[in-house]
């Protein structure tokens, strides 16, 4: 407006045409009534931003609710109060309805939640405008807002496949059964034997001195579960690399999940975090956490490269579940500097799964040992419950 006033004002003076200086102050005017009206001191709005649900997983249906109030004192113009993307980037123009003083309205828009990871949305500015478009003032705005998406987690019966032997395992009972048994690393007391080494919970249960053979002396038997996640992946042949290593973390989320309400358990993620063991939905959030964060490196077999020493805290004395991206079983010593046989102890139980494998099934490789592999798009709890692990014991 203000470019075509000053062309009708050079074309008046050339031309001698008196309307085209009539013209130009018109366009002019317009322009000067614009801004006075933007600028009106009594119009103020406060603008706030909230993602809901707070704690969002794959596929779930989330918004952005953008609040706006009316903290002036005149009620805010029909169609001239307008939220608009910070900077111009992409999003939508929302118009905001006709406000009185104290009134607020909420605008919610839907957030996309189909890939795992944290995630921005631009901010909005709160603008307005005058009903020509000519002029527009930012009253106030609302800075990114962040987010992030935990990997799906499929419901499962137990962290320990069916018939796995996860509550038949000597090494999860307590140590009075293991004793029983004769597979207990705890043997009756004998003349000469330090007195330190004396395991006293297990002597008060069955009332004769018993002496641990290895380990911590004051510590009972973990029946805890550690979930070990690798973050290199070998992809299959042609494309699906990385949806094999999206399915290895959403299945290392199913068995945390599934681990939470059976007692203590750790995730341990190879050259990244390790959250300790613990138990309750507390550690569960900070291990879906630790998992909404992990990315994936792609190998090859034969990969030379240096994999991070395991904790051997974490694997000592419970049932170990590694979960790999890799097309068969037998390539997870590649994800993990060894086969994951020879990286537990003799006191502990294995289970390995392969994600993104060709066909999905359990096979039993020793007495501790059960490889297990899943199909991409299959089902976790299906081969978790089917009559095929009936006679597996770990």
């Amino acid at each position: 407006m203000i470019g075509l006033a000053v062309a009708m004002l050079v074309a008046g003076r050339i031309l001698g045409v008196t309307e085209l200086f009539g013209l130009a102050a018109a366009a002019a005017a317009v322009v000067g009534f614009g801004v006075t009206r933007v600028r009106s001191p009594r119009l103020r709005v406060a603008l706030s931003a909230e993602i809901a649900p707070p704690v969002l997983s794959v596929g779930d249906q989330a918004t952005l609710e953008l609040s706006v109030e009316n903290t002036g004192t005149v009620p805010t113009p029909t169609g001239r109060l307008q939220l608009v993307p910070t900077g111009g980037g992409d999003g939508p123009l929302v118009e905001v309805p006709r406000l009185v003083p104290g009134e607020r309205a909420t605008v919610s828009l839907r957030l996309p939640t189909g890939r795992r990871g944290r995630h921005e949305v631009a901010g909005f500015d709160a603008v307005l405008v005058d009903g020509l478009g000519t002029a527009r003032r930012s009253l106030t705005r609302v800075g990114t807002s962040r987010y992030g998406v935990r990997p799906l987690a499929e419901p499962l019966s137990g962290a320990v496949p069916s018939g796995g032997g996860g509550t038949d395992l000597e090494t999860t009972r307590s140590s009075a059964d293991r004793l029983r048994s004769g597979a207990s690393l705890l043997r009756p007391y004998l003349p000469g034997d330090d007195l330190r080494r004396i395991h006293w919970p297990t002597t008060a249960r069955i009332g004769d001195l018993m002496v641990r053979e290895g380990g911590d002396r004051e510590r009972d038997v973990s029946t805890g579960v550690t979930v070990v996640l690798a973050q290199r992946y070998i992809p299959p042949e042609g494309d699906g690399g990385a949806d094999s290593f999206e399915e290895a973390v959403s299945i290392a989320a199913s068995l945390l999940t599934a681990a939470c309400s059976e007692g203590p358990f750790r995730l341990v993620v190879v050259g990244g975090p390790d959250t300790g063991e613990a138990a309750g939905p507390r550690h569960l959030d900070t291990a879906l956490e630790t998992l909404t964060d992990v990315t994936g490196r792609a190998v090859r077999p034969g990969d030379e490269g240096r994999v991070p020493t395991l904790p051997k805290g974490a694997l000592d004395e419970r049932v170990v579940l590694f979960v790999g991206a890799c097309p068969e079983v037998a390539l997870m010593a590649t994800l993990f500097g060894a086969a994951p046989e020879h990286l537990i102890p003799a006191s502990s139980a294995l289970v390995v799964v392969a994600a993104g494998a060709a066909e999905s099934g359990l096979e039993l490789v020793s007495r501790r040992y059960l490889s297990v592999s899943v199909r991409l798009g299959g089902s976790l709890e299906e081969l978790w419950e089917s009559g095929e692990t009936a006679a597996v014991r770990l």
